[in-house]
């Protein structure tokens, strides 16, 4: 009879798996318990959107958000290589959580995270809406200090005009921003004379 309340082979799920480490999780059973780079990884690839049906989006968002910034402070060199490196493999169905980690890393790092994240912004925010969604998103973590108008008026400059165009017309508007906004904040100025006409359109 003690075998239905103690036993390694038969376990309830209202209980942990013995010697198993797992913790409890917000339906009220049990998991095995992940690191922050885990959590990391999740959030990039699954976002935080919508929730779960056991914990709001607003929870399941500052507890991803959490783990994000504990990678940053921990190692900012390799939250940055890992958001880049999900978001160029294309892994997520949204780019949405990586723009968001690179703000974080952008504004909540030491000097050199800052700089790499900074420095990746073309290879996670390859179109303007992207641009667009990390401008909404750097905003509630920073100003615009000179690193930032740097990083952004690379953006505009390193992209061929043709292709500058593009996103000039495709995505001329998102989350409250235009080309004319981050252009003025970010001071670029135009590398060439066709990106000059794209840039003064």
């Amino acid at each position: 009879m003690y075998q239905q309340h103690f036993s390694t082979r038969a376990t309830s799920q209202s209980q942990p798996i013995l010697w198993s480490g797992q913790v409890p999780n917000a339906a009220g059973g049990y998991v095995w318990a992940v690191d922050d780079w885990t959590r990391l990884d999740r959030f990039l690839v699954l976002g935080a959107e919508g929730g779960t049906f056991y914990v709001s989006e607003r929870k399941l968002t500052v507890e991803n958000a959490q783990a994000v910034a504990a990678c940053i402070k921990a190692d900012g060199g390799r939250a940055v290589e890992r958001i880049v490196a999900i978001s160029e493999q294309g892994r997520a169905p949204k780019n949405e959580p990586a723009l968001f980690a690179l703000a974080m890393a952008s504004a909540l790092g030491n000097e050199t995270t800052r700089r790499a994240a900074l420095a990746a912004l073309p290879r996670v925010a390859r179109t303007g809406m992207h641009l667009f969604h990390f401008l909404a998103y750097v905003e509630a973590f920073r100003g615009w200090g000179r690193g930032l108008r740097q990083a952004v008026g690379a953006w505009y400059a390193d992209k061929p005009a043709k292709a500058l165009a593009y996103q000039a017309i495709k995505y001329q508007a998102r989350d409250g921003w235009t080309h004319r906004d981050a252009l003025r904040l970010a001071h670029a100025k135009p590398p060439t004379a066709e990106h000059g006409i794209v840039l003064h359109w």
